[in-house]
């Protein structure tokens, strides 16, 4: 149960950082790699010769990514460090069911997404004997 509830925190935190929008991610103009900040640079310069390659839209969300990255404290970065790692050591079966579990998460009517949230926020509070 620990370990589901763990790879459910993970799926949950990257899909956020994933699918979450930023103003400038629905425009389709490209996003200049001179034009960023120094700090997102920095985050993203592994991309910088594909940089040109990427559309708009993926441009625009890995700055976005970037962004948030940098808006995280150093204990926050430190645990999602930690929960990738996790994810990297799931095996392809692992990762394909909670993909799917997210899937089914993501296309629940809004009131149940909520309810479900908040469910699983209680849980998450309880704190083990």
């Amino acid at each position: 149960m620990r370990v589901r509830k763990k790879a459910i925190d993970i799926v949950f935190f990257l899909a956020v950082l994933i699918f979450s929008v930023s103003p400038g991610m629905g425009q389709e103009n490209s996003l200049q790699w001179e034009a960023m900040d120094s700090e997102e640079k920095q985050i993203l310069a592994p991309l910088q010769g594909k940089w040109n390659e990427f559309s708009s839209a993926k441009q625009n969300r890995l700055n976005h990514g970037a962004k948030t990255w940098n808006a995280l404290s150093l204990e926050q970065k430190k645990i999602f460090k930690q929960k990738l790692q996790a994810w990297k050591q799931k095996t392809p079966d692992e990762k394909n069911y909670l993909r799917k579990q997210f899937g089914r998460f993501q296309n629940l009517p809004e009131i149940e997404k909520q309810s479900l949230r908040k469910a699983y926020n209680a849980q998450r509070h309880i704190k083990p004997r």
